[in-house]
């Protein structure tokens, strides 16, 4: 066997050496890159699910308010109709505290605390929707999360690297090592006895 062909055949195993090393290099570069791009994600959503959460903290927070004004003015209003009414039957001769009078008075004040069970369940339902709302901000992150590291690439593997090198070399060296002789046996170049 020439020298210039085990030299070639060397140089082959060099260059194949080389592609494994820069697919391997390759590799690593795209793990890294596919796992920031994920990560880069992940932190866009996180972010806008923050947004989000403050942002229904916020509509909770006018709506508290809001319940509160509102059940301000009911009791108010509830007051006023209470005195209006008093002043109206104590002018017309009657008492407020007694009979029909009463009755009216109390007919004011049921009709103003059904008014503030109605304020109420509205209230409660509003709750349950902000409750509903970050419920749903927080499944819809996790399901942009987790598509956003299902697209990874699997880190490369280094026994693969390895496992190929070898091969490779046993490769080579079986075609620089052995030949077929005339009588149609494989012999080693190597081994002295040919």
């Amino acid at each position: 066997m020439s020298k210039a062909y085990m030299l070639t055949e060397l140089a082959s195993f060099g260059m194949s050496l080389m592609k494994l090393s820069d697919q391997n290099n390759q590799d690593w570069t795209d793990y890294y890159r596919s796992r920031d791009t994920a990560n880069r994600q992940v932190a866009m959503n996180n972010n806008l699910a923050y947004n989000s959460y403050l942002h229904i903290n916020e509509e909770q927070q006018l709506s508290v308010q809001k319940q509160h004004l509102d059940v301000n003015a009911l009791n108010k209003a509830i007051r006023a109709a209470q005195a209006s009414e008093k002043a109206k039957i104590e002018s017309q001769g009657g008492d407020s505290e007694l009979g029909s009078g009463l009755a009216r008075i109390q007919n004011i004040q049921r009709d103003g605390y059904e008014a503030l069970a109605r304020k109420d369940l509205n209230f409660k339902i509003a709750l349950g929707d902000f409750r509903r709302r970050r419920k749903n901000t927080e499944l819809s992150t996790l399901d942009k999360n987790n598509k956003a590291f299902s697209g990874l690439t699997a880190v490369p593997d280094s026994t693969g690297l390895v496992t190929q090198a070898i091969g490779l070399g046993i490769d080579k060296y079986a075609k620089v090592g052995f030949y077929t002789a005339a009588d149609g046996k494989i012999k080693s170049r190597f081994s002295g006895s040919g």
